[in-house]
């Protein structure tokens, strides 16, 4: 009888350590980036991987995080994994748990700062769609939203008054899901930390300086007659870049994302957009994509105290040279008889 209770017990253990490798085999591996070279796709296999990201809140609350994941689980059905037959040990990605850390240490001033902990003291779980691993080594990737647009007002209310370098704000993220026989696979948990910014992605070049009063009529050094249309035409060829809405991302306020008046994304963007026009008192025309904030950031944030006038968007493309009228003296001229 103690022999094969102690047979019992070993039985046991052995499969209880099968379990258990089982439910730690399913490996979320690293966080990777989204890029304008893959078509801005998802994609594994790519040598590159993120352990921090930046966020422009002026821009963007939505923050995507992409993943790749690996199942390590040997395959049940002697190595033929083919979606049609029966084997057990695939992976069905239900959801992310996400967990957040951040250590409010005194700021340099002294000032003692918190985030809302009833918005970060809790986890966090969002679904997880389409993502299926096949077994022995089979990888895939996807990606998740880390941030609720609660937590994005909360973190745009310290996003300057915070040194988030010193305190940085560390997002955990784990993946749950099921095997196809219904055992329920929890990943390990990976760390990411998140930098938030104010207008610190609009590109060179999207705005140009209007004078006070608007552009006039005037002369130069000559006595020549330069109008109003010629002088602004001359300020946005210098001061105009021209650039594609999206340069370096596929994001607007997205890391290495930088953007001009014309970025626009979908879904709840533009009520975002309006948001942040309405908090600092900036102008929100609907449809205007991101030229209302990046106006309100120059005017209110980045122009000079020596400056005069107001800064508006440059144009999406190079306009014409405006046609110059002949001046009186000219005109005269070429205007006397045969």
């Amino acid at each position: 009888m103690r022999k094969f209770f102690i047979l019992t017990l070993m039985v046991a253990c052995l499969m209880m350590v099968s379990c258990v490798e089982r439910r730690n085999r399913v490996i979320l591996e690293k966080f990777v980036p989204i890029s304008e070279e893959d078509d801005c796709a998802v994609k594994v296999g790519g040598d590159k991987y993120y352990t921090e990201g930046k966020i422009d809140l002026a821009f963007n609350f939505d923050y995507k995080l992409a993943f790749q994941m690996t199942n390590y689980i040997p395959a049940s059905s002697g190595g033929n994994t083919d979606l049609t037959t029966s084997e057990a040990n695939y992976f069905y990605a239900e959801e992310a748990e996400i967990e957040y850390e951040w250590d409010p240490k005194p700021q340099a001033d002294g000032r003692k700062l918190s985030l809302d902990q009833n918005l970060w003291n809790k986890k966090k779980r969002e679904s997880v769609h389409g993502i299926v691993i096949s077994p022995d080594g089979g990888q895939a990737a996807g990606w998740i939203h880390i941030f609720e647009e609660a937590q994005a007002k909360n973190l745009l209310e310290h996003v300057n008054d915070i040194d988030w370098i010193a305190s940085p704000l560390i997002v955990k993220v784990r993946i749950i899901g099921e095997l196809a026989d219904g055992t329920t696979v929890k990943t390990n948990k990976v760390n990411f930390n998140i930098i938030p910014t104010f207008g610190t992605t609009i590109q060179m070049g999207s705005v140009y300086l209007v004078p006070d009063g608007g552009f006039q009529d005037t002369t130069d050094a000559n006595g020549k007659k330069v109008s109003a249309a010629k002088q602004e035409y001359d300020t946005i060829m210098a001061q105009c870049a021209f650039q594609n809405s999206v340069v370096g991302g596929c994001f607007s306020g997205q890391d290495f994302s930088q953007i001009n008046c014309y970025a626009k994304e979908t879904g709840s963007w533009e009520a975002w957009e309006k948001y942040i026009t309405d908090t600092y008192s900036g102008t929100y025309i609907p449809g205007y994509e991101a030229a209302g904030v990046v106006e309100l950031i120059f005017n209110t944030f980045k122009k000079d105290a020596s400056e005069t006038g107001y800064y508006v968007c440059c144009p999406g493309s190079a306009p014409e040279a405006p046609e110059e009228e002949e001046d009186d003296a000219n005109a005269a001229s070429g205007s006397g008889g045969e």
